[in-house]
């Protein structure tokens, strides 16, 4: 049986910014605000890779990778949540068209954007402090969002996810059919595949990850984009979303507190990535009612704000950091500034030129690119102000 619910704003892992849209429109604030704090997770956990945290929170910081995998279980979600419609009769190409279409404009805009910038940044001002092999090639790959499926490295290095994601999009019809059209116990038997897939990756041969265990900040510190468990690892955690949108009224609004504070403590240990994935996706689960006293604290203004500026903030930290503490002092400038300084520097230039790109580039583009997709006859689906 197939769970029916009001339809929910895009999410992505990297695609995770919806429009500010009234609850009553379908909304549920509480999940922007969960994506707005773990994409600035992320930032912080980039920048410790510059400035060293005191050493009593460093064991949290150092888990900020695990965010990425709660995008894609997220996006798994609402992605069930808002098109499973399109595919309940099975596979039509002009649904899949359709679908395939609007989660173009939703992420591909900014993200080329984004590319071009930090493409042309590496080949002049910054050839010195941000080497790159082979620009050229990686262009046409990054471009096709194809890049981290062996071909290249990410111009942009966040982007890994986002291109895993795009081949998780590819797939979502076959996703969808065997998380929600299928009896329940193949959807069940599919969501225990996906965690030993997250299993083997963790703790499989050095070749899944191209890194030795050892050597990664967790078990699921994989971003090779030369490594398969790159991309088995979001496609493993979008499975587990779309199954958790199926039975999300199985679990209570009131489970969020037990399940949030359980959180914060098993960040705090290198080995709970795998058990921070079930808990991930419970929560969800739990928020998705945006009920209780956790989805209020979520939906503070603060927060949603986070989430509305998470996809911008997601493409443009990296870039930031990397002219602040790589090229800046090659330059010279600034080298009296004291490092903790230039790292609060760098999250809040962040913040400050996501929400203007949000506003100002990201909206208008996503707006233009659906305009121009909505002027073909397509299927209806119930969308959002966000999609």
């Amino acid at each position: 049986m197939t769970a029916r619910a009001r339809p929910l704003p895009s999410v992505a892992s990297p695609d995770f910014t919806p429009k500010a849209a009234p609850s009553s429109v379908g909304e549920i604030k509480a999940l922007t605000g969960l994506r707005g704090i773990a994409a600035l997770y992320v930032v912080i956990f980039h920048t410790n890779g510059h400035y060293r945290f005191p050493s009593l929170v460093l064991p949290f910081i150092r888990h900020g990778y695990i965010a990425v995998d709660l995008f894609f279980i997220l996006s798994g979600f609402v992605m069930a949540m808002t098109y499973s419609s399109l595919f309940e009769d099975g596979f039509k190409l002009k649904n899949f068209k359709h679908f395939i279409l609007l989660r173009l404009a939703r992420i591909y805009p900014l993200f080329a954007l984004m590319t071009l910038l930090t493409a042309v940044l590496i080949a002049t001002v910054l050839s010195d402090t941000y080497p790159f092999a082979d620009l050229g090639k990686a262009l046409l790959f990054n471009f096709t969002l194809t890049h981290v499926w062996g071909f290249c490295n990410s111009i942009v290095p966040p982007s890994w996810s986002i291109s895993t994601e795009w081949l998780a999009y590819l797939l979502f019809p076959i996703g969808i059919y065997v998380a929600m059209r299928v009896p329940r116990r193949y959807s069940l038997l599919g969501l225990l595949v996906s965690f030993a897939v997250l299993i083997y990756i963790a703790y499989g041969p050095v070749w899944l990850a191209k890194s030795p265990l050892n050597v990664r900040h967790g078990p699921l510190d994989i971003v090779s984009s030369y490594a398969i468990g790159t991309t088995l690892r979001c496609l493993a955690s979008f499975y587990i979303g779309l199954v958790a949108y199926r039975f999300h009224k199985l679990v209570p609004a009131r489970a969020a507190g037990i399940l949030f504070v359980c959180v914060l403590i098993m960040l705090c240990f290198r080995e709970s990535d795998l058990w921070l994935i079930g808990v991930f996706a419970v929560l969800i689960m739990s928020l998705s009612h945006d009920t209780g006293a956790v989805a209020r604290l979520l939906r503070m203004k603060a927060f949603y704000w986070l989430g509305l500026v998470s996809y911008a903030l997601y493409l443009i930290h990296d870039l930031i950091q990397k002219i602040i503490f790589k090229a800046l002092p090659f330059w010279g400038v600034g080298q009296d500034v004291p490092r903790v300084a230039w790292a609060a520097i760098s999250i809040a230039l962040s913040l400050a030129l996501a929400a203007l790109c949000h506003h100002y580039y990201e909206k208008p583009s996503r707006r233009i690119f659906r305009n121009l997709v909505f002027k073909t006859r397509t299927p209806k689906v119930a969308l959002t102000p966000a999609e």
